[in-house]
Order: C-alpha cells, then sequence, then structure tokens
C-alpha cells in the first residue's frame, strides 16, 4: 500500500528526531531557543518561507471550496513556530540541513481568514526546505499523538455523516485548556479538550476528544465523543 504524503511526512519526521546533532553547528532544538536565535529566526520568517504557506494556504482554501470568487487581498499572517525535531543551521550554509518545524499562519483573504499549518523539512544536501501542509487549526497534540488519535476521529466523523468514505480535517481547536480532573479517589492533571471538525462529502462533523497525560509522564491516552448536530 502506497503511503499518503502526510504519512510519509510523520515517518520523516520521526526518522528526524532520532538522528543526532553534527558536531561543531548550531542546533535549535526547542522553540524557546529558536525565539533567541536571530539567523535562524529571521530564516525561517523569510520572504521565501511566507511565500511557500501562502501557496500551500490557497491550495487547501481550493480543497475546501472557501472564497472560490476571491482574485485578490491574500494575506499570510504568522500566528507560532513550534520545532518538531532539532534544527541545524550550519554556518555559511543558506539553509539548515537538519529539523522539522511547524508554521502556524492566518490566511487572509476578503474580508475572512482560515488558520492553517505548515510541516517544513530541512533537506540534508543542503536545498531548500520542503513543505507540506499539516492539517488545519490549533491542536494541542504533538504530530504523533495527533497521528494516533486521527484513525478514531476519522471513523467517528464518518459514522456521523452516514458515510464510509470522503473525508477532510477542516479545523482543530482547543476548547478547553490543560485543567485537572477528579477521577474517583486520584486527580488527573493537565487534562484538555479539543473539537476536530471534518468536512465529509460536503457535510461538517464534529468529534470532541479529551487528552490525558499519563500521570508517569509515559504519553497521553484519549477518549472521543459524537457531537450532536
Amino acid at each position: 500500500m502506497s503511503k499518503t504524503p502526510l504519512a510519509s511526512a510523520f515517518a520523516l519526521l520521526t526518522a528526524l528526531a532520532l538522528l543526532p546533532a553534527m558536531s561543531n553547528a548550531e542546533v535549535i532544538s526547542t522553540t524557546p531557543e529558536l525565539a533567541s536565535n536571530k539567523k535562524t529566526a529571521a530564516y525561517i520568517y523569510s520572504r521565501p518561507m511566507v511565500e511557500a504557506m501562502y501557496k500551500l494556504g490557497v491550495e487547501q482554501d481550493k480543497k475546501f471550496g472557501l472564497q472560490p470568487d476571491c482574485r485578490s487581498e491574500y494575506r499570510v499572517e504568522p500566528v507560532s513556530i513550534s520545532v518538531l525535531a532539532p534544527i541545524d543551521f550550519p554556518e555559511g550554509k543558506p539553509h539548515p540541513v537538519k529539523g522539522v518545524w511547524n508554521f502556524r499562519y492566518q490566511l487572509q483573504r476578503c474580508g475572512e481568514s482560515k488558520l492553517y499549518n505548515a510541516l517544513f523539512f530541512a533537506a540534508a544536501d543542503g536545498a531548500a526546505p520542503t513543505p507540506r501542509a499539516y492539517y488545519p487549526g490549533a491542536t494541542n497534540a504533538n504530530p504523533l499523538l495527533v497521528k494516533d488519535a486521527m484513525v478514531s476521529a476519522v471513523a467517528g466523523a464518518l459514522l456521523q455523516a452516514g458515510l464510509k468514505d470522503c473525508k477532510d480535517v477542516f479545523d482543530m481547536r482547543v476548547t478547553q485548556a490543560m485543567h485537572d480532573v477528579k477521577d474517583g479517589g486520584s486527580v488527573l492533571k493537565g487534562v484538555w479538550n479539543e473539537t476536530w471538525t471534518f468536512k465529509t462529502c460536503g457535510q461538517m462533523s464534529e468529534v470532541a476528544i479529551t487528552f490525558i497525560p499519563d500521570a508517569t509522564g509515559g504519553g497521553t491516552t484519549f477518549k472521543m465523543e459524537l457531537k450532536k448536530r
């Protein structure tokens, strides 16, 4: 079975995360480090990166059938960046040679906006990074957790719509920030809630998801509930 572009992206992300950092090179491992590194931050916010997001956003708009008559006024407004795998940006090189980062941005057009995400994958040969559209919206879950939860979420959305196929993730949003939840005699810490919206053959289906971090730090579980239409 052939992999989808997004599945390939996850495989590449996982592989990059396992690679060791190159010696004698500037490596940005966390999002706070990126904010304090002027060279890498300037590169990630540079015009070529913004143009790549613009192109991906327009393609996403077309897929979702948004603003089909809009021909101008498109504008990219950066929202946030997350480092998903350490960014290795050697001195004197025009591009990073390692790293994966997610750029969250608003695509403004003709009086409306949509929150999109773009994954950027650095190239080991020093070429320009490869941009790929990621699921729209603002989830708190990391890509691997999203991947695990997506199978159940898609099944729930299709069940709600009464369909067997035809689905696209239209939006992800946090509906309740991290909080503590009493569970019998114990307390679950850092629990948060999200709603994932799917466009299923023109219909909108929503799935409510509760994410529950393990008390020992071993991972995060989730449970889902179909939202009534």
